[in-house]
């Protein structure tokens, strides 16, 4: 039986932000482009640019009125 780990672990985001600027300019070094886009997708959550849930938002369901001019 494994034993869970004690204690905190110290992690701030700036650090893995850092971590991931390295990893990206290695996958555009190596011309990764996909790995060079993924860190460029994690960095953006991390700063909060993107999510993963989706939210519902009201939507206007009201038809426009389209007048085409000649």
């Amino acid at each position: 039986m494994k034993k869970k780990a004690t204690g905190k672990v110290s992690y701030q985001p700036s650090e893995s932000f850092e971590q991931l600027n390295k990893l990206q300019e290695m996958a555009i070094s190596q011309e990764n482009v996909s790995l060079a886009l993924k860190a460029e997708e994690l960095k953006g959550k991390l700063a909060g640019l993107y999510s993963d849930k989706k939210e519902a938002e009201e939507v206007d369901t009201t038809p426009l009125e389209i007048k085409i001019i000649k």
